[in-house]
Parts: C-alpha cells; sequence; structure tokens
C-alpha cells in the first residue's frame, strides 16, 4: 500500500544508474514504469549511450557526478562491468547511499569480500541482481516444508548470445542463479561439490554441469549453458510425498503424486496419478517485483540482512565451483 500511495507523492525518489548498457537500460525502464522514482540520472563513460536516449541527462564523468550529484541521492543501481563494481560501489558505501548491484556482485571473491564488509560496517542496504529470488515461483516454493527430499534439478539454458556481448563465465552468469535459488528455497547448512564439467569457447566457460550434495542428505545437479537452441528455465524438486515440476521462465508449477494402482486381471494393472497446478495469476515482470523490494527496503530503512547472507553464500559457492 505504502509504494502505490507514493506514485502519486510529488517528492518521489531520486535514483542513479552507473552504466547504460544493456542492464542499465532494463533498469532504467522499469524505474520508468515504477512511477514512484524521478527520471533517474544516467552515467556511462560512452557517449553512444545516449543514442535513442537523448531526452536523458547522461554523465560522462563519474567523479565530477559525484561531486555535483551523490548528496541529492536516495539510491544507485551498478551495472557497469563486473570488473568496476567495486570502484563505483564504494564511494555509494562511504555515503551510505543503497545499492542494488548487478550480479555478480564483482569480478572476484576478495571485492565481494570488501563490498560486503563495508555494507556491513556501514549499515548501508545493499542488493544485488541475483533476480530469481523475486520470482513469485521461488518465493513460493521458499514458504513450503519439504519431506525427505531426494533430489533437485535445476536447467538454465539459453541460445549463443552475440559475440558484442562480453558476458562473464557461465557460472557468473547463469549457474549463480540457481545457486542463489537453492539458498532461498531449501536454506542448506553444507554443501559439498562432488563434481563440475566446463565446456570452454574462447577460453570462456560456455556451459556447465554442476553436481552437489547438500547437508549430507541430497543431491542437486544444475544445468547451465548459453550453447542450447532455446532459453529454458526449469526447476524439478522431489521429495518423499511429491515430484514439483517448475517453469521458472513462464511462472508456475505442477505438483505430481501417485495415486492408486489397481488389478483388473492378471495380464493388466492401472496407475493413477495426482496432478495439481500452480499458476501465477498476476505475472509481473521479475525486475519490477526486484525494483520494488528495493524501494520498499529503502523507505523501512531495511538492510535486508538476509538477502546480504544469500548474496554472500551464493557468490562463495559459484566461486568454490570454478575453483574446483
Amino acid at each position: 500500500m505504502l509504494l502505490e500511495s507514493m506514485k502519486n507523492n510529488k517528492n518521489k525518489l531520486k535514483f542513479a544508474i552507473i552504466g547504460f548498457g544493456n542492464m542499465g537500460k532494463i533498469h532504467y525502464k522499469t524505474i520508468e514504469k515504477n512511477g514512484i522514482c524521478d527520471i533517474p540520472e544516467i552515467v556511462d563513460i560512452n557517449p553512444d549511450a545516449s543514442k535513442g536516449y537523448e531526452n536523458l541527462n547522461i554523465h560522462e564523468d563519474f567523479t565530477l557526478f559525484l561531486d555535483n550529484h551523490i548528496e541529492n541521492l536516495d539510491g544507485a543501481i551498478i551495472s557497469t562491468p563486473s570488473s568496476l563494481h567495486l570502484e563505483h560501489a564504494l564511494p555509494f558505501l562511504d555515503n551510505k547511499i543503497p545499492l542494488l548491484i548487478e550480479k555478480p556482485l564483482t569480478s572476484s571473491h576478495d571485492f565481494n569480500q570488501e563490498i560486503i564488509e563495508v555494507a556491513e560496517k556501514n549499515e548501508v542496504l545493499v542488493k544485488c541482481g541475483l533476480i530469481e529470488l523475486y520470482n513469485p515461483i521461488v518465493q513460493e516454493l521458499s514458504s513450503k516444508k519439504f519431506e525427505n527430499l531426494k533430489f533437485v534439478h535445476f536447467k538454465r539454458h539459453s541460445p549463443k548470445t552475440s559475440n558484442s556481448r562480453n558476458l562473464e563465465n557461465i557460472v557468473l552468469d547463469l549457474t549463480i542463479h540457481d545457486i542463489s535459488i537453492l539458498y532461498k528455497v531449501f536454506k542448506p547448512k553444507d554443501i559439498e561439490i562432488l563434481g563440475v564439467d566446463l565446456i570452454c569457447e574462447n577460453n570462456v566457460a560456455e556451459s556447465s554441469q554442476v553436481l552437489l550434495k547438500v547437508d549430507d542428505s541430497f543431491t542437486v545437479f544444475i544445468s547451465s549453458s548459453r550453447q542450447d537452441q532455446e532459453k529454458t528455465r526449469k526447476l524439478e524438486i522431489i521429495d518423499e510425498n511429491a515430484t514439483y515440476e517448475c517453469d521458472l521462465k513462464n511462472k508456475y508449477y505442477e505438483i505430481k503424486q501417485k495415486g492408486e494402482i489397481s488389478s483388473f486381471d492378471s495380464k493388466s494393472i492401472t496407475e493413477s496419478n495426482i496432478l495439481n497446478k500452480v499458476d501465477m495469476l498476476d505475472k509481473p515482470e521479475t525486475a519490477e517485483i526486484q525494483l520494488e523490494s528495493f524501494i520498499k527496503s529503502i523507505l523501512d530503512n531495511d538492510t535486508d540482512t538476509n538477502h546480504l547472507e544469500i548474496v554472500k553464500n551464493t557468490h562463495n559457492l559459484a566461486y568454490k565451483i570454478l575453483n574446483s
């Protein structure tokens, strides 16, 4: 209700977007649609970033922008290349400006730790663009109590990307989303890496297959690829009582349970199954939910330590996988 009431408020939140590439433009469109924020300030050193957005005032000098605008900001979104995230995040953290940082948090484990430590020390909100954490299906599953889990399968595949896009290796680009879901839904205490297979092109991992053992109890298989023919975002969960087949892209899941087995005669049997489908009637873009969560935390003066713990654990496991 508070977010809805603010849409008619003349005192709108003031945000900055640092980096106006593909993700920066997505964040801009989400903010524009939201209605709670003013038109954000944009910072990008590339003069071509303004093409198609000539109505925006795009700053090319990051330091000069900070000198002139940082005191007026309610929050900032960092969507520059991950190698620049630490450099761009620290001035905001030092000034206690809430941040939403695109994934991965930074380009290295040590840089991740530095951002997290500064955020905790300064008691400032930091969220990371692990966007599946805001998927309504993931949020619903996180409230379920599974009985004696057997195994969990993730499949996150995409077609080959344009050569013009300089993406992270597959683990920090796609696998990291499913690791975050693992921590959100199942809240593991201990994860053992049983096996990792990476397929590389031009020295960059484009596909990965990862096998994990969780809490010495159930196994998790994560298949990630940018070498498929279609975009797939699937999750399968099997416990003692049911199979959950989840379509994260289309935001629904099916619960399958065994029914009765009947025998008509000595030569034939029939087996019935119970199928329940859970579909989200309201399917907003996950980026919109992520932005609303960021705004709500700012308005509530909430540093969201639970989210930061998931971010920390997710990145730690991702780097362990890469180094295994």
